[in-house]
């Protein structure tokens, strides 16, 4: 009987200590992040929040210290341009994204972002992209080149291996100064050299996304790692093993770069000279530069090439898009094969098409976390304290009926209503983030999609 008592105190001390009772949620949630966690594993966390939403309402509670807020105004109040103590920053979530140190988009601390993201944004500047745009364009006329004859030949393919065979040889070939080769070869096959030397034959589209896969659950508790490593799923071990391969594979090609003393007007070309122009290149930049390279290919790889394959299926379902777009497109490009990013860059349909693709898919889907300032913040009546984890869940925004209207369907025009219409969607368009910490690449995966 006294261990019943004292479970029963220690439960009532708990339950009246939490500061975050009165927000609803799965029961499971208030008491473990394994629920949480179990919904990234099998790759249904975005839909699991989003029924969670509909179930309880905007404000839910989705790990003991963690609260999802599905509203418009969060979008602005959690990751926009707040200062001081006011200011949402990341929490450790983005602690499982470090390769070897930390990048733009996996450091935690303010100060060293603004410097990281000043040195990369160089190398993503919209001069420095129309310098890129030459090598994109080559790189998409082979793509284009081997779809034509795989056409020619009959039969299907699958569309979504040759955009990442695609987005890979982009932006290998602006990372590293040449393409990885997998449009010519139709293999995603690479070799590792690894720490000890040794070279192994990797999958580097299953690198990626296994070291995505694995971070984004890894992250969402401190104790996860070291859990991890005593749970016998296949599935940790080979997400470590990927989280090291990907970094061994970045840290080749960029010793390779360096040792060949070649500049090239290319992404990690302007990141060398933009680390040079602050001091000399050490052991600690050169980790921050394959670092920096590990976050381009993870972030920019696998999210182009399912959006790009999103937008084909949703363009060719929906006859009426797929009859206005070509009209637009035959108009400013032409029967010319392959358009220039300077053709296309201005074209309010295709602009509006992209938009909404990224919009109804959601390549993004979850919310990435920040910690509530000091003084807390309230939405709905529900305070959230100091300290607190909280996210604006993207794919769940991007479907909310009081902004879009009728947000299963796809129907670009919404964009094209009038220019203060767009405007306001824009705001909640989630794709590549919002405020200071938004995605330094967008713009460069803009340029792929687009082309």
């Amino acid at each position: 009987m006294s261990l019943v008592a004292t479970f029963v105190l220690l439960a009532a001390v708990t339950i009246y200590c939490d500061t975050l009772r009165q927000i609803p949620g799965p029961v499971i949630a208030r008491w473990t992040p394994l629920w949480l966690g179990y919904q990234a594993r099998v790759g249904r966390r975005y839909l699991a929040v989003d029924m969670v939403h509909k179930k309880y309402g905007p404000v839910v509670r989705i790990a003991p210290t963690h609260v999802s807020v599905a509203h418009p105004d969060a979008v602005g109040i959690v990751y926009g341009h707040s200062h001081g103590e006011s200011a949402f920053e990341k929490s450790r979530f983005y602690d499982a994204f470090v390769a070897g140190t930390t990048s733009v988009f996996s450091t935690t601390n303010r100060k060293d972002h603004t410097y990281k993201r000043r040195i990369v944004s160089q190398a993503f500047s919209s001069r420095a992209l129309e310098q890129f745009s030459p090598f994109i364009q080559a790189t998409i006329a082979t793509f284009v080149f081997r779809l034509d004859s795989m056409c020619e030949i009959g039969g299907s393919i699958d569309i979504l291996t040759w955009f990442n065979y695609l987005t890979f040889d982009v932006l290998s070939d602006l990372a590293f100064g040449e393409p990885l080769g997998m449009l010519s070869t139709g293999s995603s096959i690479v070799s590792v050299q690894q720490s000890d030397g040794t070279v192994k034959e990797e999958d580097a589209i299953a690198l990626v996304d296994k070291r995505e896969h694995i971070s984004a659950v890894l992250g969402i508790n401190p104790w996860f790692p070291w859990l991890a490593k005593i749970i016998p799923d296949p599935f940790y071990s080979s997400g470590r093993q990927s989280s090291t391969g990907l970094a061994d594979f970045a840290r080749r090609n960029v010793w390779k770069r360096l040792d060949s003393g070649a500049y090239r007007e290319d992404i990690l070309g302007k990141l060398i000279a933009a680390r040079k122009r602050e001091s000399e290149l050490d052991a600690e930049m050169i980790k921050e530069l394959v670092a920096e390279t590990v976050t381009l290919l993870s972030a920019g790889s696998d999210t182009t090439a399912s959006s790009l394959t999103a937008l084909i299926y949703l363009i060719k379902t929906h006859p009426h898009v797929h009859r206005k777009l070509t009209a637009e497109l035959e108009l400013a490009v032409g029967q010319q094969d392959i358009p220039t990013h300077s053709q296309v860059k201005n074209l309010e349909y295709l602009q509006a098409v992209i938009d909404e693709g990224l919009r109804h898919y959601a390549t993004m889907a979850t919310g990435l976390p920040r910690i509530v300032p000091a003084g807390g913040v309230e939405f709905y009546g529900h305070n959230i304290p100091a300290g607190t984890e909280i996210s604006v869940p993207a794919f769940t925004i991007q479907h909310l009926e009081s902004i879009w209207g009728d947000p299963d369907v796809f129907r670009p025009e919404r964009w094209l209503e009038s220019p203060e219409r767009r405007k306001y969607l824009s705001r909640y368009l989630l794709t590549f983030g919002k405020g200071p910490r938004a995605c330094v690449s967008a713009q460069a995966n803009d340029i792929v999609i687009r082309v």
